[in-house]
């Protein structure tokens, strides 16, 4: 990295300023210091490399091979400086930033060109940076459009339509796929929701497939370290998880959804299954409510299969004993529905329990740990479903790109970075930098003026 030297001086007042007035003044300070540096060092840059090319200025030492090559004849040598023409970045996460495009013109075709634009990764025409783009789609990726724009012009004081950022985050969805080849020896969890999108009245479901690589630890607290693995959006199952199926998950975690039960059946027949025994407690009702009973009655029902499920006593040979237990138990009370309910997800409701493998590692205990749940995953159609519920109707693509972007985000860090060209943390070394403030006093304190 070129080292460049910048000079800075400041005038401020002098007289009595509260706390809040301070940080005003450095805040405008703050949006004028970011520009100007940028377009110093970008300027200074030019400026090194035109040397080590070129020579200095005015002389007559024989040029070396330029590091650009001329647009028309595609020469590599035989250069002369042709002075700057401004160029304008009017969106960046600085601010707007002028600076001076340093031009060459070749001495064998008469052309006159900048030779810095692709050095500095900019395209024709382009105002915005990459990263400033970034920031304002992962911001819309958490609020709707209009409020993201009205958000990043208050904090980066950069105004920018919501058509531009709908643009930007549409254009990075479409480039959105899920490699399915990531379930391979990891528990998958498979949920779905619906979304207000598309022609129908009630919407379009929206399917997603996560799988859990790892339990980590943050801070004394536990996190799920877990990657999509198939992404839809008005698609059935049977076609969203096409890719999936060619795939060989080390077990499949699930709610009660009939669809989805039906496919997994045909789709994979030598995987082993885990009902989601969360749902499976709580679904219990709508059985019930089927065959006639009030809430207080299928209460009652709930919370003898939750001992068996949550608190089971003894083995799972026992638990599962005691289910087909209560299962007859519904059967003689002619409560049928609820009973056939049980039935059919008695042989996937202790899976957990019964095959240890198919489960992931946790970092703190070193040992594998079960996934009884989809919890992990209903914790991500929830955020899907507050992102979505904005009171209007989405396009199915207009969804589909913006949530499998938000995907990426949230779940994937190196592949956004990678997607919008962004340098990794602490890629960029910044070793030597040094900040002197001198602070004079005009007029000197205690010094009477005429």
């Amino acid at each position: 990295m070129p080292k460049v030297e910048i000079h800075l001086e400041i005038s401020i007042p002098s007289q009595d300023v509260g706390v809040n007035e301070v940080i005003a003044l450095f805040e405008e300070v703050q949006m004028q210091l970011g520009p100007a540096l940028m377009a110093c060092y970008l300027e200074a840059t030019q400026d090194r490399v035109l040397d080590e090319a070129l020579g200095p200025k005015w002389g007559d030492a024989p040029q070396d091979v330029a590091p650009w090559l001329c647009p028309s004849c595609h020469s590599r040598q035989g250069f002369k400086r042709r002075g700057s023409r401004p160029r304008v970045l009017r969106k960046t996460s600085l601010g707007p930033v002028p600076f001076e495009l340093r031009q060459v013109t070749c001495d064998h075709c008469d052309g006159t060109f900048s030779p810095f634009p692709d050095r500095f990764g900019l395209t024709p025409y382009q105002v915005s940076t990459a990263e400033f783009q970034a920031k304002a789609v992962r911001v819309a990726c958490q609020m709707s459009y209009a409020r993201s724009v009205e958000q990043v012009h208050e904090l980066g004081h950069v105004k920018v339509s919501a058509t531009a950022v709908h643009r930007w985050a549409q254009d990075k969805g479409e480039q959105v796929t899920f490699d399915a080849r990531e379930a391979n020896g990891h528990p998958v969890l498979l949920d779905g929701t619906r979304v207000r999108a598309g022609a129908k009245q009630r919407g379009c479901p929206l399917n997603l497939g996560l799988s859990i690589r790892r339990r980590s630890w943050v801070g004394g607290r536990p996190t799920l370290n877990v990657f999509p693995v198939c992404f839809g959006v008005d698609e059935p199952w049977s076609k969203m998880g096409q890719a999936l199926v060619g795939s060989q998950p080390a077990r499949l975690v699930f709610d009660g959804d009939e669809a989805l039960t039906t496919w997994l059946g045909d789709a994979f027949p030598n995987v082993h299954k885990q009902r989601c025994v969360w749902h499976l407690v709580s679904q219990l009702y709508w059985p019930l409510w089927e065959d006639g009973l009030g809430k207080k009655q299928a209460r009652a029902w709930m919370g003898r299969l939750g001992e068996i499920i949550y608190h089971p006593d003894g083995d799972v040979w026992r638990s599962k004993r005691e289910l087909d237990t209560l299962i007859d138990q519904l059967q003689s009370e002619k409560l049928s529905s609820a009973a056939g309910y049980l039935k059919s997800a008695a042989p996937n409701a202790f899976t957990y329990r019964q095959h240890p493998d198919g489960m992931f590692f946790d970092d703190r205990t070193l040992e594998v740990q079960a996934i009884s749940s989809t919890s992990p995953l209903e914790r991500q159609i929830r955020e899907i479903n507050r992102r979505t519920d904005v009171g209007a109707r989405w396009s199915v693509p207009g969804v589909r790109n913006l949530i499998g972007l938000d995907l990426v985000r949230r779940l994937d860090p190196d592949r956004w970075r990678s997607m919008w060209n962004l340098p990794q943390p602490n890629h960029i070394d910044i070793s030597t930098v040094k900040l002197q403030v001198r602070v004079l006093v005009e007029p000197p304190p205690n010094v009477k003026t005429s």
